[in-house]
């Protein structure tokens, strides 16, 4: 090649390059607001969420188990921590185990406390407890079921609201309408 069609070529080669880099910021100068997202999206929150499988949280005190928490599945937001199908196992001084099983729950991760909702239900030894909302507050080491309950144990039936369980000492305070129902006379000096 002579030296004339090098020129022409390398002018050539300029020319076509500044065209499309012009066409190029052209395109992007009349489509300037494809660029944002679409209020519907950026207001949803669903950025805010991670998706947790099978998460397990244990608390410890030196080397005992406290309470461990799992879940199918859970949603992990600012704040909370929504859990499906969550289990809770509270462990006695004496290392029992009380076993809370619900439909789903929300974990305060900052405070530690955990706030069943739906069907929850509660075993311990022989007995079960069955309510439609139990929250466990970590801080104060205590069981609170606010609404009614129904506790089942092999020859006793507890009915009451506002239930209140300590985890260390396993007191129990019931605050409102009580009702027991005893199906071994023996225990109550033989009266029929």
């Amino acid at each position: 090649m002579r030296a004339w069609h090098w020129r022409y070529l390398k002018w050539g080669c300029l020319i076509v390059s500044i065209g499309s880099m012009s066409i190029a910021a052209g395109f992007m100068w009349s489509h300037n607001n494809a660029t944002t997202l679409p209020k519907e999206t950026a207001d949803t929150g669903e950025a805010a969420s991670t998706r947790v499988e099978k998460p397990l949280i244990v608390e410890r005190k030196d080397e005992r188990i406290i309470w461990r928490l799992k879940a199918e599945s859970a949603k992990q937001h600012e704040n909370t921590m929504q859990l499906v199908t969550p289990v809770l196992e509270l462990f006695t001084e004496t290392n029992e185990v009380i076993t809370v099983h619900g439909n789903q729950a929300w974990f305060e991760p900052l405070k530690r406390n955990i706030h069943f909702k739906g069907s929850v239900s509660v075993t311990y030894r022989d007995w079960l407890l069955l309510t439609n909302s139990l929250y466990f507050d970590s801080t104060h080491n205590e069981v609170i079921v606010p609404n009614t309950f129904t506790a089942t144990g092999p020859h006793t039936i507890f009915k009451g609201r506002g239930l209140k369980a300590d985890r260390k000492t396993q007191i129990l305070h019931v605050a409102h309408d009580v009702w027991v129902k005893d199906s071994q006379p023996e225990r109550l000096g033989g009266l029929p």
